[in-house]
This record gives structure tokens, C-alpha cells and sequence, in this order.
């Protein structure tokens, strides 16, 4: 238990030191309104004799009170502020986060992931085709293979056929003569009944690889003549060069049967060469139309 002359003050134990202050008045005492010491421990030795006195306390309160006089109020005041007492109180609320810091240093390159490898992508396009290799060692030559079979007997079949066609064909031929055109030596003319004029019975009969009926001796002019019934185009013209008239392969014609006062060119432009009913030939208009009539040679 503590004596009389210590007092507890917030968590420290204090005493009052009459060394110093001999002048201090009983109430002063009492309240404690002196410098003091903070005491931890009361273990220490001046707590345990004093306690040992009860009677001390009341000498002290005495001498404080006659000695203390009311002009040192004020610097005890003063003194009693010098001691600090100590509060403990509830631990305040957490502040603010502070503002982020400084980015650090770039660190070292990791080591490659383990992640799942992607899918192939598409085919780049194809390089340019490089030089051609050496060529490779010829290989092993093939076992002999089965003689073949006697191609006589082929031979002759194909030959038999080749004489039974061309026989048909001949035949056809002469079937087309009869009907349709009219045979003379190497020649057959051919006409389908129409009307047109120069350049287009030119165009007409090359398309069936012929050309213009061009009488190049009597009997052939005497083969044609029985052959029309009409006024016909020859190919026969003067074109190139007036009055010199060539065939249509571009050869001067040593054949020819002139109508009396033929040819005239009486109408300007009279280049082209007819044959009238009479077997006789007359120079007129290559525009105008006359019957179409082809040869072939066979």
C-alpha cells in the first residue's frame, strides 16, 4: 500500500520533492501541483522508507505550507505545466493509400513460355524453279517382250477396205455427176441454180475448195455450155490490167471465144467474163448477178 506522500497520475506514480521546492504550501501538496518524477517500478528504495513513516507526510505538509509563500504560486503553476501526463487512447483510422511510385527498371528477358503451339499457317507462294540437275545414270535395260503379231494380215485388210471405199466413193461421185453436175476430162461443174454476183460466187465456191467454172480448151467450153441453161460468171477478169484477162490463179488465158465485137467494155468497169447460151463469152459488170457455176478437179 502506498504512503501519503505518493499519488497516482495518469500511469505514472509521483512524490514531491521538498529539496527543491522547501517553500510549497500544504494545498499544494496535496494536489500534487509540483514537479515530479515518473516512477515504473515501485521497487525503488526511497518508496519503501517512506512508507515505513507514517508520520512524515504531516511534518512535510507543514514546512511546505510556512515556508512556500503566495509570490511562488505563479512559478509553480508554471513547473506544474512541465510535467506531462501521458493519455492512452484508442489507435486512430487508417489514411489514405499514397500515390503510386516511379515504374522500376526494365528486368531481364524471361525464359520461353511453355504455351500449346498454333496451327500451321497457309502455303507462301511458290520460289522460282530452280536449274535442272545432272542427269540421272541410265537404267537397266527391260526384259525382251512378247513377239508381236504379223502385221501382214492387217496390211491386207486395210488395203482390201481403202479399195472398197474408193469404189463407194466413185460410185457417189458419179451418182452427183449425173444429177447434179456435168464430167469433163479432170473437171466436174457443179451449180446450185443461183444468182449472184462476181465476188460472191468467188467467196461460195471456195468454201467447197473450188473456184469459178473456167473453160480452159473447146471441150471444156463445149461441156459447160451444154451444161447451163443461163447466162453464166467464168473466172475470167481484166481487173489488174484493162483489156489483158486473166484466170483466177493469176495466169494469163490462152483460150478464148469471144462474141462478135467482144469484149467492148462498153459500160465503164466491165472487167469480169460470162458465157452466153451459145458457148460465146462477153465482158460485163462485176457487180451485176449471173448464175453461179463451180469446178473441181478429180
Amino acid at each position: 500500500m502506498l504512503s501519503l506522500s505518493t499519488r497516482l497520475i495518469g500511469p505514472c506514480i509521483t512524490k514531491p520533492s521538498l529539496l527543491s521546492y522547501p517553500k510549497a504550501s500544504a494545498s499544494t501538496l496535496l494536489e500534487g501541483q509540483f514537479p515530479c518524477d515518473c516512477i515504473p517500478d515501485l521497487q525503488k528504495p526511497w518508496v519503501r522508507t517512506m512508507s515505513l513513516f507514517t508520520s512524515l507526510p504531516f511534518l512535510l505538509l507543514t514546512v511546505v505550507t510556512a515556508s512556500c509563500a503566495d509570490t511562488e504560486a505563479e512559478n509553480c503553476e508554471n513547473i506544474q505545466k512541465t510535467c506531462p501526463v501521458i493519455a492512452c487512447g484508442p489507435p486512430g483510422i487508417n489514411g489514405f493509400p499514397g500515390k503510386d511510385g516511379r515504374d522500376g527498371a526494365k528486368g531481364e528477358k524471361g525464359e520461353p513460355g511453355q504455351g500449346l503451339r498454333g496451327s500451321q499457317g497457309p502455303p507462301g507462294k511458290m520460289g522460282p524453279q530452280g536449274t535442272p540437275g545432272i542427269p540421272g545414270i541410265p537404267g537397266p535395260t527391260g526384259q525382251k517382250g512378247d513377239p508381236g503379231e504379223n502385221m501382214g494380215d492387217y496390211i491386207r485388210l486395210a488395203t482390201s477396205e481403202i479399195a472398197t471405199l474408193r469404189s463407194e466413193l466413185n460410185q457417189i461421185k458419179n451418182w452427183l455427176i449425173f444429177s447434179l453436175g456435168k464430167k469433163v476430162g479432170k473437171k466436174i461443174f457443179f451449180t446450185n441454180g443461183k444468182k449472184m454476183p462476181f465476188n460472191e460466187v468467188k467467196t461460195l465456191c471456195a468454201q467447197f475448195q473450188g473456184r469459178v467454172a473456167t473453160p480452159m480448151n473447146a471441150e471444156e467450153n463445149r461441156a459447160l455450155k451444154d451444161f447451163i441453161t443461163e447466162e453464166a460468171f467464168l473466172g475470167i477478169t481484166d481487173q489488174e490490167t484493162e483489156g489483158q484477162f486473166m484466170d483466177l490463179t493469176g495466169s494469163r488465158v490462152t483460150y478464148q471465144n469471144w462474141n462478135d465485137g467482144e469484149p467492148n467494155n462498153t459500160s465503164p468497169g466491165e472487167h469480169c467474163v460470162t458465157l452466153l447460151s451459145d458457148g460465146t463469152w462477153n465482158d460485163i459488170a462485176c457487180s451485176a448477178s449471173y448464175l453461179t457455176v463451180c469446178e473441181f478437179s478429180i
